[in-house]
């Protein structure tokens, strides 16, 4: 491997361009003006070439192999090769979605993945940003007349060229001083990059631009071309004292390129929050997601004892309603081993699923399906594709491969989609006219004495002209219907009539609302009645009803549950009905 210098870098640019990235990384102008700090070094070979970067103090790591895709294999084999010979891991940086989807699926389980957050370039309309036309630019497109009313006839835009480079480095030295002590390091970095490209501007492929107001340089920018439609800004300074100033040194820049120029690529926000801020404000139209990887086997397995702890911390973490209390019962009283899916590496714990077995009732028989009650992978693996890697193995096993259903619950219904789930059961949620249920006299009352019995009954009745409900038992209601309603502070009633019980709610009531989770009963009119205590109460009421049933207010339709058929037969259009939290 020899180290990237201004006498070798076209020897890398021609296999840079045939792979077209468009990944700031993949551009030799980067891997030059960071080379102070990021060491680069590279080889090539007939199809490919293959370039690590290195940080003092740091462990090289390679990035994405250079070459058309045809020859990808042959080139991260030989990537394979050098890194053993060469002591260096077997990791791969800044990959793209595109890699990084092409890597999972010619090498499955062989990488461990993860998603470089803070990584991800910033790309923008470039017609856009020139004009400043539309309601999204309002903003900026302030910023820009306010600029030129302001310093009209005081300033100049000009190319970039050697005879500015003085005025730059002494703005540069100005710009420094009003920067912290502790960013020197980064800057200093920065500005030895920068003089890199200036002591061979004339010899490099990059351009620029520069803003001078009362004869005074205020703005500069360093750029070069990363693909043929997209121009990458290595570089933009500009006086903050000057209202509009880098909106200005933007615009100019852009006005003077050429039509096929259609995308502008700012780089990264290195996870700042300021500059995320900054460029999240200017509008991107999509971001270009970065990946880690190291060749590490991938595992899928059931649980076992061992896994536990592992198991309930990442329970815990990934949903957001869950206390200790509720995963504490949990655990204890619903966890199984062998309902419990894992996707691991070495000794870490990836992502996992519980699959637990449900019936319901479908077209007057038990049907036994598969519930999907958690799935969640770890946050710094979310994105790679485990989860969906994960379904997709477990449903082809037994006995999941034979059920003719498998049900899901998800906070984000959208990502289900491409694993082949259907939002199937739904629900309406309504936000009750109370004035219309006021009666003269009340009927029956509501209590929170009630027998076991009276809750079977009263579901069954509710139940017995609906489909695909679960079928429901005392030992449901004993461990976990109420013991949940006690752990999430809900409040059980059942309503009586001439001391008959004939239905109940299950209540969650918070300050200003109360929420009706589930309501069952005998006969519409006892509904009606219900909903006449619900409107004695001084709070806005909100409850939830099988899609059929008609209430007096808003209502919104919402989905309770996805279905991913895998045989027949299919469940029925109408009178769909479940109401599962866990």
């Amino acid at each position: 491997m020899k180290k990237l210098t201004i006498e070798n870098w076209k020897e890398l640019q021609p296999y840079i361009a045939l792979a077209d990235y468009h990944e700031y990384n993949s551009n030799a102008m980067t891997l030059l003006m960071w080379s102070n700090r990021y060491e680069a070094y590279f080889e090539t070979y007939e199809h490919f070439a293959l370039v690590y970067t290195k940080m003092p103090h740091h462990e090289p790591v390679w990035l994405m192999p250079y070459c058309a895709l045809p020859y990808r294999k042959e080139a991260l084999e030989m990537l394979a090769k050098r890194s053993e010979q060469l002591h260096i891991a077997f990791e791969v940086h800044s990959m793209t979605k595109e890699f990084k989807d092409w890597l999972i699926k010619e090498y499955p389980q062989a990488f461990l993945i993860w998603d470089c957050y803070n990584a991800r370039d910033y790309v923008y309309d470039r017609m856009q940003q020139q004009t400043l036309s539309g309601k999204k630019m309002q903003k900026r497109r302030n910023h820009f007349h306010a600029f030129e009313k302001l310093y009209e006839g005081r300033y100049y835009y000009k190319p970039l060229t050697r005879e500015d480079i003085p005025h730059v480095m002494a703005f540069l030295k100005r710009w420094k001083e009003t920067k912290k002590e502790e960013e020197y390091e980064t800057i200093d970095a920065e500005i030895i990059g920068i003089e890199l490209l200036f002591q061979y501007w004339e010899q490099l492929p990059v351009e620029g631009g520069c803003i001078y107001i009362d004869n005074q340089l205020e703005a500069f920018s360093i750029t070069s071309r990363l693909a043929e439609d997209m121009v990458q800004i290595h570089v933009e300074k500009a006086n903050r004292a000057y209202r509009g100033l880098y909106i200005a040194i933007l615009k100019c820049y852009l006005e003077t390129l050429p039509d096929t120029i259609r995308y502008l690529n700012r780089e990264d926000d290195m996870g700042l929050p300021e500059l995320r801020k900054a460029k999240s404000d200017m509008q991107p139209i999509y971001k270009i997601q970065k990946f880690g990887s190291c060749h590490q086997a991938l595992k899928i397995h059931q649980a076992d004892a061992h896994w536990k702890d592992a198991v309930m911390q990442l329970w815990e973490t990934s949903f957001a309603d869950e206390t200790k209390a509720s995963s504490q019962y949990y655990f204890t009283h619903f966890y199984h081993e062998e309902d419990t899916w894992l996707l691991t590496s070495q000794q870490e714990l990836i992502s996992m699923l519980q699959l637990r077995p449900m019936d319901i009732s479908l077209y007057g028989k038990k049907e036994r399906v598969y519930f999907v009650v958690g799935v969640a992978t770890q946050k710094a693996y979310e994105g790679c594709g485990y989860m969906k890697q994960l379904l997709h193995s477990v449903l082809q096993k037994e006995p999941y491969a034979s059920a003719n259903f498998i049900l899901l619950q998800a906070y984000e219904w959208e990502i289900y989609k491409s694993s082949g789930f259907v939002e199937t059961y739904m629900c309406k949620r309504w936000k009750l006219d109370k004035q219309a249920y006021l009666q003269d006299e009340e009927k029956g009352k509501l209590t929170t004495q009630f027998t076991i019995s009276a809750l079977v009954d009263i579901y069954q009745t509710y139940t017995k002209d609906k489909e695909g409900y679960r079928i429901r038992d005392k030992d449901y209601f004993i461990q976990q219907f109420l013991p949940y309603a006690d752990l999430w502070q809900q409040t059980l009633y059942v309503y009586e009539e001439d001391q008959q019980p004939c239905g109940y709610l299950l209540i969650e009531e918070h300050e200003q609302d109360v929420e009706v989770i589930e309501c069952a009963y005998t006969t519409p009119k006892v509904f009606t009645n219900i909903l006449s205590h619900l409107a004695q109460t001084t709070k806005k009421v909100y409850l939830r009803t099988s899609v059929e049933e008609d209430v007096i207010g808003k209502g919104k339709l919402m989905t309770v549950m996805m279905v991913k058929q895998l045989h027949k037969p299919s469940l029925p259009l109408e009178h769909l009905y479940i109401n599962e939290t866990i």
